[in-house]
């Protein structure tokens, strides 16, 4: 998808820098041989090239001139040549995809530690649009053009690449290597393996969330390299159930957590190693006052829910909080000092 674009641009340059190359070294041939400053020669013979009708800036020797008439044949036939390459690519529409290549490497240039979701359908959109809502910086794939341009329109800030997912290149060109976390959500399994294999392979710690259409071939993800894996059906069965088992539970979940003008925020913050937290009890150092209620811990991938006030926090553990933006901050603050 991207090659054409890439190929034409380099020719483009190509082409221009070749041009500027030959009226620098023609300048400073005749400045040489008139014994001119470089600027005089420059100017004599941009304004002989151009035409435009202007008198020589000094006296010129036969020699000098004969050099311009020469300057004049093979830059005005360059010139010819390099005007027709330019209408080629604005009569093909290559121009646009050019400047549309160029504009997309513009935005990936700087980003880090971003998401990338493959697959615009609904759940990729859904997904996109909560990482959106929650500050994350995210990086879309697909392959259908429809979908590309429903995206843009409704997130036009956002990087979105038209390829397939399976290819390097594309992945390469959304920044995996130093990408944060992957969502593989195209509707076969086999390809959603084939992603996973490849991202796994050039960038082994990124985090992995993964698709499955089949969940038989849930294991197939977990051993290509997932470190998790969804479905999507069972995860709307279950919301819609829960919207009629137990309607203020899902009010809850959907307007205090999801919800992109409430005030709380759900959180998760690692202790390392020279956290000063470290080997503490719950009871010496959090306060729900501060740092917001405490949900559970996470400790060697499982989950402690509701610690006791006497759990002493190790090394790895994975504090999950519910508060406001500044208790969430200040527990960060208190982990990471």
């Amino acid at each position: 998808m991207y090659e054409e674009p890439k190929r034409l641009t380099r020719r483009v340059l190509k082409i221009t820098g070749f041009y500027i190359g030959v009226l620098l070294l023609s300048s400073w041939i005749f400045a040489y041989m008139e014994n001119w400053s470089f600027f005089e020669a420059l100017y004599q013979i941009v304004i002989t090239v151009s035409t435009v009708g202007f008198a020589e800036i000094r006296e010129v020797s036969d020699l000098g001139r004969a050099y311009l008439m020469g300057m004049i044949v093979f830059q005005t036939g360059f010139f010819v040549y390099v005007a027709s390459q330019i209408a080629y690519l604005v009569a093909e529409g290559k121009l646009l995809e050019i400047l549309r290549y160029r504009r997309l490497v513009k935005m990936l240039e700087k980003i880090r530690g971003h998401t990338i979701v493959i697959g615009l359908g609904r759940t990729g959109v859904a997904i996109a649009e909560t990482l959106i809502s929650l500050g994350e910086k995210v990086v879309a794939i697909d392959t259908d053009p429809e979908r590309i341009e429903s995206f843009k329109g409704r997130f036009p800030g956002v990087p979105v690449i038209e390829g397939d997912a399976k290819d390097e290149g594309i992945l390469e060109l959304a920044k995996i290597r130093e990408a944060k976390r992957l969502f593989v959500n195209t509707s076969s399994d086999s390809e959603n393996v084939f992603i996973v294999v490849t991202a796994r392979g050039m960038n082994p710690d990124l985090f992995i969330s993964s698709r499955v259409v089949d969940v038989e071939n849930e294991p197939k993800l977990k051993r290509a390299g997932a470190d998790q894996t969804f479905v999507p059906e069972s995860f709307s069965g279950r919301s819609v159930a829960l919207s009629i088992l137990k309607p203020e539970v899902s009010r809850f979940l959907t307007e205090v957590l999801l919800s992109e003008e409430s005030p709380y925020t759900i959180e998760e913050v690692e202790v390392g190693e020279s956290s000063p937290i470290r080997g503490r009890s719950l009871r010496d150092f959090f306060n729900e006052e501060v740092f917001g209620i405490l949900l559970a811990i996470v400790r060697e991938g499982k989950l402690i829910v509701s610690p006791q006030r006497d759990t002493k926090v190790e090394v790895g553990d994975k504090l999950i909080v519910l508060g406001s933006l500044e208790q969430v901050e200040n527990l960060i603050s208190a982990v990471e000092s």
